[in-house]
C-alpha cells in the first residue's frame, strides 16, 4: 500500500526541529500482513542540519515523485525522539519483494538521474549515520505515521516463540488503536548487536500517549486474549531477549 503525499505530515516534519537533522536514508520497517520472508528492506539513516532540512526533503520528494521504482515502496521518516548516540535526523527505507529490491543494486539502476540526485543530497548531508538491510515477517494494521521502533537481540528459540505468539494473537484479536510490524535485521542498523525489530504505529501523537490506556481497555474487553497470552508467555524465557535500541519517528511521505 502506498501513502500519497500527506501535506499535514510533511509540514509537521519540516517544522519539527530535532537537535540535529539525521543522516540520509535509514533503517527499519515496512508493511505487509503475511508471514513472508520474501519481503525485504534496506535503509539509510542520515544527519542533516536544521537549516538544510527543508531542502533535503524537497530533493528526495522531487526525485522519487518523478522516478517511481517498480515493485518498491520508498518511505521517508523524520526522527522525533532518539538517544544521544543515534545521531540521525531522517531515514529512508526501500521495501519490496526480493526480485524488485535486487534491481536497486544492479549497475543499470544508477543512471544519470540517480547520480544527480545523489550529488545534490551529498551537499546537505552532514553524516551518513548507518545503513542496514533485512526482512519483514508480518504486519498487522495499516501503516500509521507516528511510529516507535524497537530493535532487540535474543536466542532463536525464544524469539521464534515470541514471534509466533505475536502473530497468532494479533491475527485472532485485531486492534484498531495501533498497528504492529516485525522482522529481522540481516546486517547493519543503529547497532550491530540487534538482529530483530518491531514497530508500533499510531494515527496521532495523542493515540501514542493513550496507548497504555487503550491496551488496558482492550484487555478488559477481551479476557480470552489475556489468558491465551499468559499461557504462551509461560513458554518464553524473556531473560534471553534484550532490547538494544529504540527511537520514535514520523512518516513524512511514501512513494
Amino acid at each position: 500500500m502506498l501513502i500519497k503525499i500527506n501535506e499535514k505530515n510533511l509540514t509537521l516534519a519540516l517544522n519539527f526541529k530535532p537537535k540535529k537533522m539525521k543522516k540520509y536514508l535509514s533503517i527499519i520497517m515496512l508493511f505487509y500482513v503475511t508471514f513472508s520472508f520474501s519481503q525485504r528492506w534496506s535503509a539509510y539513516a542520515i544527519n542533516v542540519a536544521p537549516q538544510n532540512e527543508e531542502t533535503v526533503v524537497k530533493i528526495i520528494d522531487d526525485y522519487f515523485t518523478n522516478n517511481k521504482i517498480e515493485g518498491v515502496t520508498v518511505s521517508l521518516y523524520a526522527i522525533m525522539f532518539t538517544a544521544a548516540d543515534l545521531r540521525f535526523t531522517h531515514e529512508v527505507i526501500f521495501s519490496g519483494e526480493a526480485e524488485a529490491m535486487a534491481k536497486l543494486y544492479e549497475a543499470g539502476f544508477q543512471d544519470t538521474a540517480w547520480q544527480l540526485f545523489s550529488s545534490k543530497i551529498s551537499n546537505f548531508v552532514e553524516e551518513d549515520v548507518f545503513s542496514a538491510n533485512g526482512w519483514r515477517a508480518f504486519e498487522f494494521g495499516e501503516v500509521r505515521p507516528f511510529q516507535m521502533v524497537y530493535t532487540f537481540k535474543g536466542d532463536g528459540e525464544n524469539v521464534n516463540k515470541w514471534r509466533n505468539m505475536q502473530s497468532k494473537l494479533n491475527e485472532k484479536y485485531p486492534r484498531d488503536y495501533r498497528s504492529m510490524s516485525h522482522g529481522g535485521i540481516i546486517v547493519g542498523g543503529p547497532s550491530n548487536e540487534a538482529e530483530h525489530w518491531t514497530v508500533f504505529g499510531w494515527d496521532s501523537y495523542l493515540d501514542y500517549l493513550n496507548n497504555w490506556q487503550n491496551g488496558q481497555d482492550f484487555e478488559k474487553a477481551n479476557p480470552k486474549f489475556v489468558k491465551e497470552r499468559e499461557k504462551m508467555n509461560e513458554e518464553i524465557d524473556y531473560s534471553e531477549i534484550e532490547m538494544v535500541k529504540k527511537f520514535m519517528r514520523l512518516l513524512v511521505k511514501q512513494w
